[in-house]
């Protein structure tokens, strides 16, 4: 566990990637999401304001996603989200969900702390590809200064969706609605914070 922000750490993500994610061969989705600019800010204000926006946004990553969404650290400023029985679509709109909740944030939009996401999928038996893939999807986002980006084996109607998100257009739902705070993963301890509503 890492006990800055209560996500799994890395070594966990390495042992549930070698374990498996699913036993019923469905495919399993992966956002890898990083704080754009963390080392300027923890520079200009310190660690410990840094540590406090890391909890935060892995907060309003763990009341977004399901209970069954495993959320862990990657690195220093980067969390990895596995979204088992996630269609490349409902992937998307899940990373939508999460950049929405992240600027809608009190105390990150007020710092205006961005994060920027990658997208992609896996079969079963191939997340540590999808792992490396959303990766890859991450470093083109920020290379080309967008909010998000999917891999390029992903299925056609993504686009669609990211087109959607890119635009400023609500993307639409084709999840159920985001997690109730009482319902959301609580692997901190603590009560997570429920998800931002709408203006």
């Amino acid at each position: 566990m890492d006990t800055v922000t209560g996500a799994f750490n890395r070594r966990q993500l390495d042992r549930d990637i070698s374990g498996g994610i699913t036993v019923d061969g469905t495919p399993t989705a992966t956002l890898m999401i990083d704080v754009n600019d963390f080392e300027s800010y923890t520079g200009r204000r310190g660690a410990a304001p840094g540590d406090q926006v890391l909890e935060r946004i892995a907060w309003v990553i763990m009341a977004t996603v399901r209970t069954t969404d495993v959320v862990y650290r990657h690195s220093a400023s980067s969390f990895c989200v596995l979204l088992p029985s996630t269609s490349d679509a409902d992937a998307v709109s899940v990373a939508d969900r999460v950049q929405t909740n992240v600027n809608r944030m009190p105390l990150l939009s007020e710092l205006d702390v961005k994060i920027t996401i990658g997208v992609a999928s896996g079969a079963a038996g191939e997340v540590a590809g999808a792992v490396d893939r959303a990766l890859a999807a991450l470093n083109r986002a920020v290379e080309n200064g967008e909010e998000r980006s999917v891999d390029p084996s992903m299925r056609p109607e993504v686009v669609e969706v990211l087109d959607e998100a890119l635009h400023g257009e609500a993307v639409g739902s084709r999840l159920a609605p985001p997690v109730a705070a009482a319902d959301a993963p609580q692997l901190h301890g603590r009560d997570p914070l429920p998800a931002p509503t709408a203006d």
